[in-house]
């Protein structure tokens, strides 16, 4: 089949993506071959050159559909966020205890929308995010960023908010730990039980996000 004839069909597209992303997810990126997406989508394998120019092409459109699939998911909670960060910006809080609240409930928020079990992407997504998380290739490393930036730059103001004095290494320091305590929290409630027994694996996302602010922001102030 010559690639060029072949028309535009999003039908098609998504296909290869949607098979794409099992592939990648279930065998990693090294172990998965054009020929096998293909197959795995009853295509041509000629299609994945006509729409994506190759495998890296292939698999940053893939991160480019997670991101979509996510962010169209997570659109409705935004406007919420919004609207909660205005009622908190009325609670006369200067120190950004209330900024840090808001910031931390939406990056709980947007990694329950990105674990959510009733998502039909959710397993091959998590493993290809985890994937990713632990070693970064170059074909995603600009995506990657771009949806890290709005939550690093939040963080990052919040803790200047809260410690003007901290100098940006240890901005960025404790704007890692911050994250890392909230995914930390958020993904392996399961896992913890195992050792703290007493742990409440259904706990709500507002009330997680009040514990964390609370850890946080007093960590902070005494430090």
């Amino acid at each position: 089949m010559n690639p060029s004839a072949v028309p535009p069909c999003p039908d098609t597209r998504d296909a290869l993506l949607e098979a794409a992303l099992a592939c990648f997810a279930k065998y990693g990126y090294d172990a998965t071959s054009i020929r096998l997406v293909a197959s795995m989508a009853g295509k041509n394998s000629s299609l994945i050159s006509y729409y994506f120019k190759g495998k890296e092409g292939l698999y940053r459109e893939v991160f480019r559909y997670l991101l979509a699939h996510f962010a169209a998911k997570t659109g409705e909670r935004d406007a919420l966020e919004a609207d909660r960060a205005s009622d908190d910006s009325k609670d006369g809080d200067g120190d950004g205890r209330a900024r840090l609240r808001t910031h931390i409930r939406r990056l709980l928020r947007e990694l329950d929308a990105h674990f959510d079990t009733s998502d039909p992407l959710r397993v091959p997504a998590s493993r290809l995010w985890l994937s990713e998380l632990q070693s970064p290739r170059h074909e995603v490393k600009d995506l990657l960023q771009a949806r890290m930036e709005p939550f690093v730059r939040e963080a990052r103001a919040c803790l200047r908010a809260i410690r003007p004095d901290l100098s940006p290494a240890e901005v960025d320091f404790w704007g890692i730990t911050l994250h890392g305590s909230c995914i930390h929290h958020a993904l392996m409630s399961e896992i913890h039980c195992l050792a703290w027994t007493a742990a409440d694996p259904s706990l709500a996302l507002d009330a997680m996000a009040e514990r964390l602010t609370d850890f946080t922001y007093h960590g902070l102030r005494q430090h």
